[in-house]
C-alpha cells in the first residue's frame, strides 16, 4: 500500500517548467525583408540619417550609377540626403532573391524611384539593385556594399 501511495504522490508533484531557449535572431531573409521595409518608410519620410543608421553597417559602401563610389556612413548619408533634397517623392524596393551563408548575405531586386524637382518635370526610374549584408557583432545584418542602376538608357 505504502508503494501504490508513492506512486500516486509522485504522479500528482507539479513538474518543474522546461527550460525556453533563447529567441533566435532573425535569419538573413526575415532581416533583409525587414531591412527593405525600414529603407523605404526612412526614405519616404525623408530621414537620410535614420535611412543609414538602420540599413547600411559603419564601414559599408553605395555604388550610385555614374558617380564614384561613395564610403562610410556620413558620406552614404550625405549622398542619400542630396537625392532628397532634390525632390525624392517615393521608392519601392522589391527584393526577389535572398541567398545568406554564414554571416553573409545578398539580395538582388528592383526598384522604382520618384523625384519632384522643385524646377523641372517629374522623373520616374526604375532599375535594379544588388546589395551584400553581412551580420554585426550584435547579430543584426545591415549592408556593406550596395549598387544599382537604372533599366532606362542614359541621358
Amino acid at each position: 500500500m505504502a508503494k501504490k501511495m508513492a506512486t500516486k504522490t509522485a504522479k500528482k508533484a507539479p513538474k518543474k517548467a522546461a527550460k525556453q531557449p533563447a529567441p533566435k535572431p532573425p535569419g538573413a531573409t526575415d532581416a533583409i525583408q525587414q531591412l527593405d521595409a525600414e529603407f523605404m518608410k526612412a526614405a519616404n519620410a525623408k530621414k537620410a540619417g535614420a535611412l543609414v543608421k538602420a540599413f547600411y553597417a559603419p564601414d559599408a559602401v553605395l555604388m550610385p550609377p555614374n558617380r564614384p563610389i561613395v564610403e562610410g556612413r556620413a558620406g552614404i548619408q550625405s549622398f542619400l540626403q542630396s537625392l532628397i533634397d532634390s525632390g525624392l517623392s517615393g521608392i519601392k524596393l522589391e527584393t526577389t532573391t535572398i541567398a545568406s551563408a554564414g554571416d553573409l548575405a545578398y539580395g538582388r531586386g528592383h526598384y522604382t524611384l520618384s523625384i519632384s524637382p522643385p524646377s523641372g518635370a517629374p522623373i520616374q526610374d526604375a532599375g535594379k539593385y544588388v546589395v551584400v549584408y553581412r551580420r554585426q557583432a550584435n547579430g543584426a545584418w545591415r549592408a556593406v556594399a550596395d549598387i544599382f542602376n537604372s533599366d532606362q538608357a542614359a541621358q
